[in-house]
């Protein structure tokens, strides 16, 4: 079903662009509380202080010169070129990199790799658009960090499917733990079908929280666990038309390769809308022959549906399961619908309260209704 490397990549055009309705035009403040401002624009110099009046003209430059506790504002406009991050935080003093207009700073990747590389700690990428000709939007190796609000979409591998692969947004690092992925939208990455080790979200480590995603038309899996994946929660995210008959599907969770010796324990996938990816639905999967899947893992909540394949578990039962149309109020595989529920919608009020996240991908309070409704958007 997969390969042995973390992904593959393929040659491919560059796919239409396709932009999912999501109401909303303003990243969201982070809760931490910056001590250090810097600027960066595409009209400054990194010959600049960095200031608001004189901005860098790179986030390069500026993650170079910022320290814990530092909030690096992006304006709007186009970046070209790739963009590695080392800097790290701390707890009390994250480092932030916002685009002050979602989804305003573009970022078009280069070249066969990354568009950005992050390796600190305690650090969010927040409201960005990222694009380019890459197997990889963000790549992220630390730990502690938050990658939120972003729209990544149109990776185009210009590489060829290796073993290499690809994917929209990875926690790389085996070593790593805690790296969130909240709110993001992630599309076109690859061509659905395209490269089995291509995937949309994909964490390979211990602990994070994949959350209020809307991801559709990666090459094979929507959300992908592997590697040292364990005490994971996946939950409200829209999963829809990843990977072909062939390959992928929507959410996959297991185990397996570097580095070895790993079982997926206390990994809650619930609450998600997994609808219309041509393979399957939501699987734990294991090499055969190995055992890969622990204790404590819950499947609960999740409307599945117009998968080949509904949901299969190697250990345990799912709960609470919905096999209905959601009702969206227009669905389009596409990207170019609007994946917000009807009133009428089955997954509405029908999520669990437990490990669900507090509010929605466009920040509405979670419950607005009389419980959590299932999927990114908690609108009755």
């Amino acid at each position: 079903m997969k390969n042995a490397s973390i992904f593959a990549r393929r040659s491919a055009t560059l796919l239409a662009s396709s932009a999912v309705v999501l109401l909303a035009t303003c990243a969201s403040a982070s809760a931490a509380t910056s001590i250090y401002h810097l600027y960066v624009s595409p009209s400054g110099s990194d010959s600049n202080t960095g200031t608001q009046a004189k901005p860098f003209k790179t986030l390069t430059k500026a993650a170079a010169a910022a320290k814990a506790g530092t909030t690096v504002h992006v304006a709007a406009g186009t970046y070209s070129g790739n963009i590695t991050t080392k800097i790290s935080g701390t707890s009390v003093n994250r480092v932030i990199f916002l685009s002050d207009t979602k989804w305003g700073a573009k970022i078009v990747g280069t070249g066969k790799e990354a568009a950005w590389t992050n390796s600190g700690n305690y650090i969010d990428i927040n409201g960005f658009d990222i694009s380019g000709s890459g197997r990889l939007g963000i790549v992220n190796n630390g730990s502690n960090t938050l990658v939120t609000n972003n729209h990544i979409h149109n990776l185009t591998l210009s590489g060829g499917c290796t073993g290499s692969g690809g994917a929209g947004v990875v926690n790389a690092n085996y070593s790593g733990s805690n790296g969130d992925i909240i709110g993001n939208v992630v599309h076109d990455i690859g061509k659905p079908g395209g490269c089995n080790g291509v995937q949309g979200i994909y964490s390979s480590n211990k602990g994070g929280k994949i959350m209020n995603n809307v991801v559709y038309r990666a090459s094979s899996y929507g959300i992908h666990l592997w590697h040292a994946a364990t005490d994971v929660t996946i939950a409200n995210n829209t999963v829809f038309a990843n990977g072909s008959s062939g390959m992928g599907g929507g959410i996959v969770i297991g185990t397996g390769d570097s580095p070895g010796g790993v079982l997926m324990k206390n990994t809650k996938v619930i609450n998600n809308i997994v609808v219309k990816n041509p393979r399957s639905g939501i699987m734990q999967y294991c090499y055969s022959g190995q055992s890969c899947i622990g204790s404590g893992n819950v499947t609960a909540n999740n409307l599945v549906y117009g998968n080949g394949s509904a949901i299969s578990l190697k250990t345990g039962s799912a709960t609470s399961t919905i096999s209905a149309d959601p009702k969206f109020v227009s669905y389009n595989p596409a990207g170019t619908g609007d994946y917000r529920l009807q009133a009428s919608s089955p997954a509405v009020n029908k999520g669990t309260s437990s490990s669900a996240p507090t509010t929605d991908i466009l920040g509405t309070a979670r419950p607005k209704g009389g419980a959590v409704d299932i999927g990114a958007y908690e609108n009755y």
